[in-house]
């Protein structure tokens, strides 16, 4: 406690610390709330230099994104908010202190985060508030966004270290995971398409979240999306990171820790209501290409997180926190399943999508 109250206190905070507590969000970050004597609040957050390694560009990311929103919501009617910085005594916006990069944010009151969709009407909001964020940084300057995690969502890029796993593989693991590996190779190709579109200068770079999950969101007390939260992974990329990744973590109806792979399918009901949200926001500024590959895009962010997980299962689990010898495997079974109901609906995942864009006669 007096360790981060006295990181807190090198912040321009006025009133004093009353109490700090962790606050149960975040799974890569320490993140804390300060309360003060005068009942203001401040989320206080210890960034982890292990993952992130180029520090500085990604706190000037942070901030100028969240600047940028904040100038757009305080100059509009709408009732989205932003966490801002407060800057340090020094006129930084963190510190280094304790063995660690320290920022502190304003606090967004009256607001909740939801670990998994409860309904529909959740998911909607998360489409739509994930939309704004794409619109909303539309007018930022791309180039005052710096890429701090390089091939990040780049499927060469994760074939190439699952390769590389695969060389190197204990005989055991690979064996239990030969179903999965033969199936990453049959996708291989298709999987390649929206990584060579994207070199190929098919779709236009947008500012893109790269972690649009459900519980990067806060919304209020009646379920209406209210902020977008853990700018961590902000950087240049294409819309279909986003909404891929979003289908891939809201929409399953089973969690990716599951080992229920019978009911591992895509819940087409909440497909629709992100889709219908996040296209009430984007329908005026997404090209004709870029939604035509929507659904490619959920296909490809599933692949490459189950990939991911199977990678680091051959690689004996060196990078995700794993609960039994299994996990990663039951993890990337899991996604790889989820693949599946998608080619198995992709008939239908297309209609919803490119009816929710309003376009008719597209198959």
């Amino acid at each position: 406690m007096e360790t981060l109250k006295h990181i807190s206190e090198q912040f321009k905070i006025e009133h004093a610390i009353l109490n700090i507590q962790v606050l149960a969000s975040g799974h890569i970050n320490d993140t804390y709330l300060v309360t003060c004597r005068d009942n203001s609040h401040y989320v206080l957050q210890k960034i982890n230099s292990q993952v992130f390694t180029n520090l500085n560009e990604i706190i000037l990311n942070k901030v100028v994104v969240s600047n940028h929103l904040k100038n757009i919501f305080d100059n509009s009617e709408l009732n989205y908010q932003v966490a801002g910085f407060i800057k340090s005594k020094s006129d930084d916006y963190f510190i280094e202190a304790y063995n660690g990069c320290w920022t502190l944010m304003e606090y967004i009151p009256n607001s909740k985060t939801i670990a998994r969709a409860e309904n529909a009407k959740q998911v909607f909001e998360a489409g739509k508030l994930f939309g704004n964020f794409i619109i909303s940084t539309s007018s930022l300057e791309i180039n005052s966004v710096s890429e701090t995690l390089p091939k990040f969502h780049s499927v060469p890029f994760r074939f190439f270290q699952f390769e590389e796993a695969l060389k190197k593989a204990k005989a055991s693991r690979k064996t239990k995971a030969q179903e999965l590996i033969s199936f990453v190779l049959e996708l291989q190709m298709e999987m390649f398409q929206l990584s060579e579109l994207k070199e190929n200068n098919s779709f236009p770079i947008r500012i893109t979240h790269n972690d649009a999950k459900l519980s990067n969101i806060l919304f209020d007390t009646d379920d209406n999306g209210l902020a977008v939260i853990d700018l961590d992974t902000v950087m240049p990329g294409i819309v279909h990171f986003d909404f891929g990744d979003s289908i891939r973590s809201i929409c399953s109806n089973t969690v990716e820790d599951s080992d229920d792979y019978e009911n591992t399918t895509l819940n087409l009901k909440y497909y629709e209501a992100y889709c219908k949200g996040f296209a009430s926001e984007t329908s005026n500024l997404l090209t004709l290409e870029e939604i035509l590959y929507l659904p490619l895009g959920v296909k490809t962010l599933i692949y490459i997180m189950g990939l991911r997980f199977l990678t680091d299962y051959l690689n004996n689990d060196v990078y995700y926190k794993t609960g039994h010898s299994d996990h990663n495997l039951v993890r990337a079974k899991n996604q790889m399943t989820l693949l599946k109901s998608v080619i198995h609906n992709f008939d239908e995942i297309k209609s919803l999508t490119y009816s929710s864009f309003n376009l008719n006669n597209i198959s």
